[in-house]
């Protein structure tokens, strides 16, 4: 089972999975960034 309190810095937001949100999210949670954080290579599940 997915768990994203364990791969999204901000789970409150989350609505998806972290490698789903679309750009203008990840810029409301993360502002102007050119990867998701919360996608990182060591946070893939």
């Amino acid at each position: 089972m997915y768990n994203a309190e364990s791969k999204c810095e901000i789970p409150d937001n989350l609505k998806t999975k972290p490698q789903e949100c679309t750009p203008e999210q990840i810029r409301e949670c993360h502002g102007d960034v050119e990867e998701h954080p919360c996608t990182e290579e060591n946070n893939t599940e």
